[in-house]
């Protein structure tokens, strides 16, 4: 049922100052705060039809009302506009990534960090598994006295970068030779497929060689392990202890179990629909663990793959900045990355 735009605003009013302080919320505060050109008493009835409709709730007789989830969920999918990054959160999301460029692990883990800093909630990026993707080339580039710079790249288009040490008797044409070698050892192979035994002919054959080669082929297994599963990366899982929903100790020490086991969360965040931000508000969520908490979540194409990228928190959650910064952030990673 649509609702007029005075039940809008009252709606509305509540939801943004029950989620601002955790307590019911009266007609009397509606009111004053958000400067309504109505009566309290009018504000009242109003609310009074609100919950009957199903859109509030009202914990006690004497207490004022908080929005249900058929409240949140009429707001989400009629009435919010979603509050998108700033520039300088963008910058600095910006500054943050290019910072930490040559570590793509590094990376996606400050993005992590960043999503749940700005919205004050757990957030996850679950990267898809490359392992049935083909090698295409790998180059290694001499950066500075004894480091050097290990690019891979696949047939899908997946970079990923390394630092390695190199010893200082290395000269860049040492590092275009060994490029070249692994080139050719490992055309056409699943990157699953890469193993040592290809390259004992080269060790023997390069002796001057053989350590960076070790080193290259030691950190083409570090990234190819990295990336031969889904992943899931959590970050700032302590922001729950922040909710007053949670401070219960035994529902405390259930969420934090789930936020801290990235298999656990994995098997229980939904699946986006197509590319849009997707919101699940409370019992909407399939899975038990997660029936008292919301999700916001998006898809992002990766590796060939689509990833996901969201946070989690309580159901009394900021929707608007939530679905904004989770809607930016993947924005970024496929402008940043070129994953389209």
């Amino acid at each position: 049922m649509m609702l007029d735009e005075r039940k809008k605003n009252i709606l509305e009013s509540v939801i943004k100052d029950y989620v601002e302080t955790a307590e019911p919320v009266g007609s009397r505060a509606v009111v004053k705060k958000h400067k309504l050109k109505i009566s309290a008493a009018t504000v009242r009835n109003e609310m009074a039809d609100l919950e009957e409709m199903g859109y509030l709730e009202q914990p006690h007789t004497s207490a004022g009302r908080i929005p249900s989830e058929s409240g949140f969920r009429y707001y989400v999918d009629c009435m919010m506009e979603k509050e998108r990054l700033c520039n300088e959160e963008i910058d600095l999301l910006y500054t943050i990534i290019q910072d930490n460029i040559q570590e793509w692990d590094k990376v996606i883990h400050h993005i992590g960090n960043f999503l749940s800093g700005v919205t004050n909630y757990a957030s996850f990026i679950v990267v898809p598994s490359v392992k049935s993707s083909d090698f295409k080339f790998l180059q290694v580039i001499p950066i500075e006295q004894g480091k050097a710079l290990l690019i891979l790249v696949t047939d899908i288009g997946i970079i990923m970068h390394r630092k390695i040490d190199i010893p200082e008797s290395i000269v860049p044409e040492d590092l275009y030779i060994i490029g070249k070698l692994f080139n050719q050892a490992f055309q056409g192979k699943k990157l699953e497929q890469i193993n040592r035994t290809d390259l004992q002919l080269i060790r023997d054959n390069l002796k001057k060689r053989r350590q960076v080669i070790d080193t290259a082929l030691d950190t083409i297994d570090g990234l190819v392990g990295n990336y031969d599963e889904e992943q899931v990366i959590i970050s700032g899982a302590l922001n729950i202890l922040n909710q007053p929903e949670f401070k219960d100790l035994d529902k405390l020490k259930r969420i934090l179990t789930l936020l801290e086991e990235d298999v656990l969360l994995k098997n229980v965040i939904p699946e986006p629909e197509g590319h849009e931000v997707d919101i699940t508000i409370g019992k909407e969520n399939i899975a038990e663990d997660i029936k008292e908490m919301s999700v916001v979540i998006a898809g992002y194409k990766s590796f060939g793959e689509m990833g996901k990228i969201g946070v989690i928190g309580p159901v009394r959650m900021e929707y608007w900045k939530a679905a904004g910064s989770v809607e930016s952030v993947r924005s970024i990673i496929e402008d940043l990355f070129k994953l389209r």
